[in-house]
């Protein structure tokens, strides 16, 4: 007697289950996927904006400079930051400093130099053997005004 019992609340719970299951199933609303080009990329990361209180931009990366990190290709994710806030290993984008109205650069920064409440950033790409302060042509550290943002994410193509 007691077995028929335990059967009994078996198949009650398996159907209850069931019935659950098959309605989630008819009830969950269509999923949207994106579109393969979004020209707005704040529309998709609206809520992150809003945690962070910051807008959200974005660049495609060209070049290797930063491969196996980021690769040509692959778009990088980057808000405001101020400058007493960057740590060393931080991945910064930057103007180049002598080569203004160039593309945005995205290297990692190794040193920190802080003189007369300016920041100097010591940055390399981690695909590179010298820093960018270390290079024969057109060497240089970045500093606050060339400086546009820290990157935060990375969408990799």
């Amino acid at each position: 007697m007691e077995s028929k019992h335990v059967t009994v609340i078996l198949l009650s719970l398996v159907a209850i289950g069931g019935i659950g299951w098959g309605i989630s199933e008819f009830m969950l609303e269509p999923v949207q996927v994106l579109p393969p080009r979004v020209d707005n990329w704040t529309k998709i990361f609206h809520g992150y904006e809003a945690y962070l209180d910051n807008q959200i931009f974005y660049s495609t990366v060209s070049g290797t400079s930063m491969a196996p990190t980021i690769k040509d290709g692959d778009v990088v994710l980057w808000v405001k930051a101020d400058p007493a806030e960057l740590e060393v290993g931080d991945i910064i984008v930057y103007q180049h400093p002598t080569q203004p109205g160039e593309k945005l650069i995205v290297h990692r920064i190794i040193r920190i130099i802080k003189e007369g409440g300016e920041y100097m950033f010591e940055t390399k790409g981690d695909n590179r053997l010298e820093s960018d302060a270390e290079t024969a042509i057109g060497a240089y550290l970045v500093g606050e005004d060339d400086l546009r943002g820290l990157v935060i994410g990375v969408v990799y193509y």
